[in-house]
């Protein structure tokens, strides 16, 4: 569906340094001088809507929010001594994502802002249908706020391309966070298979999306850099 903005998901294998790519992102806004809403620093209890918050230029979001059905994923459903399975994930996460699309981010594109966002339902389509008792892919699809989001799908998504082995090592060198599914590498390989297969981009292109791998294996300077000319090379050609 045709928007009047620019939509771009920054997605990948977890540890594969999405963060690096959204710091870049964040930083290229900056020194272009764009009026910049970050997500992150919203502390209202209550999701925000796009006319609460309609001057800025450029949206940065993510999933799962902290608000509502996304602090009920991140404190409740995500946690590993928990028995939630991939079923109720996938309707947590549908159901966020369509809260964020309703009340911010398709406003904020039939305004012609910018939106970029950590993660989306490409995340849905590679984790969810091979989680411990989860659903298949078709249902997934299925749901409202998934078939909202295909429907304004991104102008563009940006995959991180990293070995799942160099994530895990990754993932294995943090101390400070609950590291859950993603500590196993077998997960990690079946993401990584997931993220690359020819049906998983076609899904993505056949909805007008360019997709996109920027490399992520170097130095973070490295990845900043690379991140910066692809979006700059983005938001000229999109």
């Amino acid at each position: 569906m045709q928007m009047k903005g620019r939509f771009i998901i920054v997605d990948g294998l977890t540890g594969s340094g999405k963060s690096t790519i959204m710091d870049a992102v964040t930083d290229w806004a900056a020194q272009c001088g764009h009026r910049i809403f970050r997500l992150h620093d919203w502390k209202e209890s209550a999701p925000p809507r796009f006319e609460d918050i309609p001057d800025y230029d450029v949206y940065f979001t993510y999933e799962p929010t902290r608000s509502w059905v996304g602090a009920a994923i991140r404190y409740e459903l995500s946690q590993t001594d928990k028995p939630y399975g991939g079923e109720e994930l996938a309707h947590a996460f549908a159901l966020d994502r369509e809260l964020n699309y309703r009340r911010l981010i398709l406003p904020a594109l039939e305004a012609g802002k910018i939106v970029i966002q950590d993660r989306g339902v490409s995340s849905s389509i590679v984790y969810q249908p091979v989680m411990p008792n989860s659903v298949p892919l078709e249902t997934i699809l299925a749901l409202p706020g998934n078939k909202l989001a295909l429907e304004h799908a991104p102008n563009a998504l940006i995959l991180t391309k990293l070995p799942a082995t160099v994530a895990y090592e990754r993932i294995a060198s943090r101390s400070d966070e609950n590291k859950g599914v993603f500590a196993d590498l077998n997960f990690l390989k079946q993401q990584e298979e997931r993220f690359a297969a020819p049906w998983f981009r076609e899904l993505f292109e056949q909805r007008g999306t360019s997709v996109f791998e920027l490399d992520t294996s170097g130095t973070l300077d490295e990845s900043h850099r690379r991140a910066t000319d692809l979006i700059n090379h983005i938001l000229t050609t999109c």
